[in-house]
């Protein structure tokens, strides 16, 4: 009776790890991204944060097209893979809630697609902006936050691809995730 017991357990745990790992290389739907911007136009957002950021003069609200179009033109020519085309990150794309930010990163694996996401919250505390990591999700597979840290190195690359963008959004006074917008304060705040 105990042999059958623990063999009965040993087949649940199993078809629960196989039935997680079909759920979890299932991509995730991706938003979709517009087309893209003429020839010479990608460094468009990037001279409008600067220039936001040097007036301190205006609120800015990004829609979450123009953020995509952006990352699927100019991400892609930033990073490189070091295992050659079989295994590459291919891009990213950003879903915008209420005080949440969606990222999804997307890898080429074999010619096949495959994703990992994580959402992201952002706070402003004294004089430096604060990013939360609040979960995430493997494919379809969703995670707590502790579940996420095999995804660190490829957020680091992705942020440090995007190094001169961030240090633009950081230069603002507030940033705030609505729907499908981002919002950017940069004026000086108020005493």
């Amino acid at each position: 009776m105990k042999r059958i017991l623990f063999l009965s357990l040993r087949l649940i745990v199993l078809s629960a790890l196989g039935g997680a790992t079909w759920v979890a290389h299932r991509p995730e739907i991706l938003p979709a991204v517009a087309a893209p911007l003429g020839k010479g136009k990608e460094d468009e957002l990037l001279n409008e944060l600067q220039q936001a950021a040097i007036k301190r003069a205006a609120v800015m609200e990004i829609p979450e097209a123009d953020i995509n179009r952006y990352l699927s033109t100019t991400l892609a020519q930033r990073i490189g893979s070091k295992l050659g085309e079989k295994f590459a990150l291919v891009g990213t794309r950003v879903d915008l809630e209420l005080g949440v930010a969606h990222v999804v990163l997307i890898w080429n694996l074999y010619g096949f697609e495959r994703t990992a996401s994580v959402d992201l919250a952002i706070e402003r505390r004294g004089d430096a902006f604060h990013v939360e990591l609040l979960g995430g999700a493997f494919g379809h597979l969703k995670l707590p936050r502790g579940m996420m840290r095999p995804l660190f190195p490829a957020l680091d690359t992705v942020s440090d691809a995007l190094d001169p963008e961030i240090r633009a959004l950081f230069q603002m006074t507030q940033i705030t995730f609505t729907k499908d917008k981002l919002v950017l304060d940069s004026r000086f705040p108020s005493a």
